[in-house]
C-alpha cells in the first residue's frame, strides 16, 4: 500500500467514525430542539449543520468509491471532509455542553 492509499484510508476510517459521533450528536441536537432546549443560534445553525453533515456523507461515499492507487487529491479531499466533519461535531457539542451547563449536567 502506498503511503497516499494509507493516508487516504486513514482520512476515511476517521471520517466515518466522526461520522457516527455526529449522527449521534445531531439526534441529541433535534430532541433538544423538539425541547425548546436548544439556544436560538445553535437552532438556527441546525438546518445548515445537517446540510453540510449531508454534503460531507456523500463526499465521503464518493471518496470510498474511488480506484486506487490513491492519488494527492484523493488524500485533500479526504482530510477536507474530516475537517468538515470535526467543525460539525465541535459545533453541536459546543451546543448540547450549553443545554448541559444551563440544566446543571
Amino acid at each position: 500500500m502506498s503511503e497516499l492509499d494509507r493516508l487516504a484510508n486513514q482520512h476515511i476510517l476517521e471520517s466515518e467514525s466522526h461520522l457516527k459521533h455526529i449522527d449521534e450528536l445531531m439526534a441529541k441536537a433535534r430532541e433538544a430542539q423538539a425541547r425548546q432546549q436548544l439556544a436560538a443560534d445553535a437552532a438556527s445553525a441546525l438546518p445548515r449543520l445537517e446540510q453540510e453533515h449531508g454534503q460531507a456523507t456523500q463526499e465521503l461515499r464518493a471518496l470510498g468509491q474511488l480506484p486506487r492507487p490513491a492519488t494527492a487529491d484523493t488524500v485533500a479531499r479526504s482530510e477536507g471532509v474530516k475537517g468538515v466533519l470535526q467543525k460539525i461535531g465541535l459545533e453541536l457539542e459546543k451546543a448540547l455542553t450549553a443545554i448541559g451547563d444551563k440544566s446543571g449536567l
